[in-house]
């Protein structure tokens, strides 16, 4: 029996045992057990150089609902948190890979591009035993099973309307103002596949037997922190970041958040190896930001500048923060994300995004209904084999509201729209390997949730 195995059988004996245990002496704490109703519609839209059109790229509605169980503590020690969500295409009329139901294929390496629907079904995505004891002055904490990572460390999670599942352990501790946790896994699953899978090596048919994360987080004050962070795929790749946060509250209505993060990824294996994504040790990405919240506005300014280097075939060309090469094969406790398409990650790409987001309660005085506006620009970008600079560009709006009150209290309704502009002429994933042409996006998503 392989240790992918052990940790399934271990992970479902505990938490059986668990439960038991729970619901016969945990009689003055509940258990905590809520989900979600989620209705989510997208058409979007990509331009076909060849054919000097726009095609239908995506284009869906979706239902999902999710059922979370988290149980008491038992003897103030032991206890499980359990996790499953179930989806449905209503309509599809474009492509079967829109993540928010299930591709109709296992593995991120066995698409079947003649499938023209996507799966619907269930799938666990949460179910493991939690522990902690508090000292004195230290408090221990750790998860055995399917789980999000919580304490420092590499690896983080892919997101649809649900999170990717890792299958393993992680273990930390907090000292007063200081934070350590370590990660140990042998398996993945993105929330756009039903069953965990296990990492492989790019272009070889050679499994990665594990990946480990080791992290710490330090708060000098509430207002400032330090994390550092390191983990590997043995023999394949290798992440590590730093991440320096500080915020300042000013008074009930304004306040600013500013940070800096440099993440790095780097190749295991020989220079001259087929798997190899750079050129050289370490990729790298800087990432700043400062967010100024003054009510009703919201004004975010934010700055991506990536060194990804190649000059090989290859080489990818763009940074990725994750210890597997595939689209949805793993992920990494990446932060920056602005919700305009691109990734914008390729070499020597500098990105500089803004956005404004107006709460409009005082204007038509009923809480909870929002408006935003953002704008993206990359420019700079330049990778083996492609003479043509990278420019690129976006803007999306966005109109929120949050039901204030009443028996659907707290219901999210959110509409958002993306125009997408690459200004190249290379055909989508051609040339610069992460990169597609024009698009435009709408989608639209209500969230209903519940609770016992």
């Amino acid at each position: 029996m392989n240790l992918c195995e052990q940790l399934r059988r271990l992970t479902s004996i505990c938490v059986l045992v668990t439960f038991a245990l729970c619901a016969q002496f945990a009689q003055a704490e509940p258990f905590d057990i809520s989900g979600n109703l989620m209705y989510f519609q997208r058409h979007r839209e990509r331009y076909r150089v060849d054919e000097n059109r726009f095609d239908s790229n995506l284009h869906h509605q979706t239902l999902q609902t999710s059922l979370d169980v988290n149980s008491p503590w038992f003897a103030d020690s032991v206890g499980f948190d359990l996790g499953v969500f179930a989806t449905k295409d209503i309509n599809n009329s474009a492509s079967p890979d829109h993540e928010m139901s299930f591709f109709p294929w296992s593995e991120p390496w066995a698409a079947d591009w003649s499938k023209k629907d996507a799966r619907g079904g269930a799938s666990l995505y949460r179910a493991h035993l939690k522990l902690r004891h508090t000292g004195e002055n230290i408090k221990w904490w750790g998860k055995v099973g399917y789980f999000q990572p919580s304490g420092p460390g590499v690896l983080g999670v892919n997101w649809s309307l649900m999170p990717g599942t890792w299958l393993g352990t992680e273990a930390g501790s907090d000292w007063g103002n200081l934070s350590v946790a370590g990660a140990y896994v042998t398996q993945y699953k993105a929330p756009w596949y039903q069953r965990t899978y296990p990492f492989r090596e790019s272009e070889a048919d050679k499994d990665v037997h594990h990946l480990w994360s080791l992290g710490a987080r330090y708060a000098f004050s509430p207002k400032f922190s330090v994390e550092l962070a390191y983990g590997e795929a043995p023999g394949f790749l290798r992440n590590a970041h730093i991440k320096l946060k500080a915020n300042q509250t000013f008074d009930e209505r304004s306040s600013i958040y500013l940070t800096y993060q440099l993440y790095a990824n780097g190749d295991r294996s020989e220079s001259t190896s087929p798997n190899n994504h750079y050129a050289g040790n370490w990729a790298q990405q800087h990432y700043l930001a400062v967010a100024w919240k003054t009510a009703p506005y919201t004004l975010k300014t934010e700055l991506l500048h990536t060194r990804a280097p190649s000059n090989r075939p290859q080489h990818l060309g763009y940074f990725v923060y994750r210890l597997s090469s595939y689209f949805g094969g793993a992920n990494g406790a990446y932060e920056p994300w602005w919700d305009n398409r691109s990734d914008w990650n390729h070499n020597r790409e500098t990105a500089v995004f803004v956005s404004v987001s107006r709460s409009l309660d005082d204007l038509i005085g009923t809480p909870g209904l929002s408006l935003g506006f953002s704008a993206v620009k990359g420019q700079g970008g330049r990778v083996y084999g492609v003479a043509e600079k990278l420019k690129e560009r976006a803007w999306s709006a966005d109109l929120g509201y949050v039901v204030p009150r009443g028996r659907l209290k707290d219901t999210r309704l959110s509409l958002h729209y993306t125009r997408y502009d690459n200004r190249t002429q290379q055909p989508s994933w051609d040339g610069y390997k992460n990169l597609f042409q024009d698009e435009h996006d709408v989608k639209f998503l209500v969230i209903v949730p519940w609770k016992l």
